[in-house]
């Protein structure tokens, strides 16, 4: 399959919000101590009169967002997803202060993908815990450069925003730029057999299972946003297909498989299988092979949708 260069999702954000520096004065972006993990480095090297380190004080950091943010700045709060367990009830009390709020949550190194880190820094829950959060819009980008775009539109709205980076780099497989738009699912490859609906950088691994399987078996469903969730686009392939396969890297608990299954069993109902990680502890290793060992990868993708098939 074709790509198009590779890029990580955290790269591409610092890149961005250090372009989002000279677009906005009142921007302010705060750290829990990993802006060389975060990449919000590169907006503190340019704009350092407008950074805060919180240090290894989440529960700090979200509340001097939140205040800022009431305060009427736009906020983008930086941290390795797995710290921010630690200021979940303060997240859902920033969520609680009402429209008009500009609060952007930008939480890298999530997944297995993490890799050597090892298994206490991976974070296969966090698709689940935002979910839970009443106005947090949850963002999900493939690719670099819908990354950007997505920073780029919410940098523009008021709200409240999770968006999701990870670590390794990740190929660009549009020619063009991705789209993105809030609430919207992308129908990238057309079949009639099989739906697969993926998120984040497991899109690309659901593009190369359709093309394995052949021309004309499968669609292929880019989820950039999985809060507010596009079900109109997931019902309308499950009516097509009557198969549908979900793949994300988090766990099977609350994250996608459970998004689109509580879409789906309203209004279409149909076979499902998921490919994701088990309600399991995970353990260190290189990406690639934690990917093959939770059965998160290639492989096992399209084992699933072999046997389903």
């Amino acid at each position: 399959m074709e790509t198009y260069g590779s890029v990580s999702l955290r790269e591409a954000f610092g890149e961005a919000l250090r372009e989002a520096g000279a677009k906005y004065p009142d921007i302010r972006v705060l750290d829990a101590g990993t802006r060389n993990s975060t990449m919000s480095e590169l907006f503190q090297k340019v704009y350092p009169d407008r950074f805060y380190t919180a240090g290894i004080n989440e529960p700090g950091m979200i509340g001097l967002a939140t205040g800022l943010a009431m305060a009427g700045k736009r906020v983008v709060a930086c941290d390795m997803s797995v710290f921010l367990q630690h200021a979940y009830a303060h997240l859902f009390t920033a969520a609680r202060q009402g429209e008009g709020l500009h609060l952007i949550i930008a939480a890298s190194h999530t997944g297995v993908a993490v890799g050597p880190d090892g298994g206490s820094a991976h974070d296969i829950t966090d698709l689940a815990r935002m979910r839970l959060i009443p106005n947090f819009i949850i963002i999900t980008p493939w690719d670099g450069h819908q990354t950007k775009s997505a920073l780029d539109i919410i940098l523009a709205k008021p709200g409240y925003y999770y968006i999701r980076l990870n670590r390794p780099k990740v190929p660009i497989f549009l020619p063009q730029p991705a789209p993105f738009e809030i609430g919207k699912a992308y129908l990238l490859r057309e079949g009639s057999k099989l739906t697969l609906i993926a998120l984040g950088d497991k899109v690309f691994t659901a593009l190369q299972a359709a093309e394995e399987l052949g021309a004309g078996v499968a669609d292929v469903i880019g989820i950039s946003t999985l809060e507010p969730l596009d079900g109109q686009t997931i019902i309308a392939s499950a009516h097509k297909t009557a198969k549908v396969i979900t793949i994300e890297d988090h766990s099977e608990v609350g994250g996608l498989f459970e998004s689109v299954a509580g879409v789906l069993v309203l209004e279409k109902p149909v076979p499902m299988r998921k490919v994701s990680v088990e309600r399991v502890f995970t353990t260190s290793g290189e990406p690639d092979e934690l990917a093959r060992i939770y059965k998160v990868d290639l492989q096992a993708t399209l084992e699933t949708c072999r046997i389903f098939l």
